[in-house]
């Protein structure tokens, strides 16, 4: 009986431990992703305006051939564009993945978890043997 209730103590403990660790890690996590958006749309905004003005720079200053600027100045925006398309994705498959405490605490857990429950291998000799 005590066992038991030993056990179920030391597995609510690591269970607690565990979650408390992901709390923490969780929070980190938010906080590093509301930091990356706040300054990807202050980023972003800040280069529409600019790329903006410059095209009509440039638009004003050759008026005489608009059509042809604009054009080269859409195809720009284009190529920018990509390149931070592919960035982007780039930058998706190479993330690493969040909550790597947690998880190789988790792993370790398991391994003690059926560690415990696993029979010696002299023990389950004796009974078969």
């Amino acid at each position: 009986m005590a066992v038991g209730r030993t056990l179920r103590e030391a597995v609510g403990g690591l269970i607690a431990a565990r979650f408390a660790l992901f709390g923490l890690e969780l929070r980190d996590e938010l906080d590093r992703v509301a930091v990356m958006v706040g300054l990807a749309m202050v980023a972003a905004f800040s280069l529409v305006m600019a790329l903006s003005f410059f095209g009509l720079t440039i638009l004003f200053g050759f008026w005489a051939y608009r059509i042809v600027v604009c054009s080269l100045v859409a195809l720009v925006f284009l190529l920018l564009g990509l390149a931070a398309w592919w960035k982007v994705k780039q930058l998706m498959e190479l993330t690493a993945d969040p909550f790597p405490l947690t998880s190789e605490e988790f792993a370790q857990d398991r391994k003690l978890i059926e560690a415990a429950f696993t029979p010696p291998e002299s023990a389950k000799e004796e009974n078969h043997g």
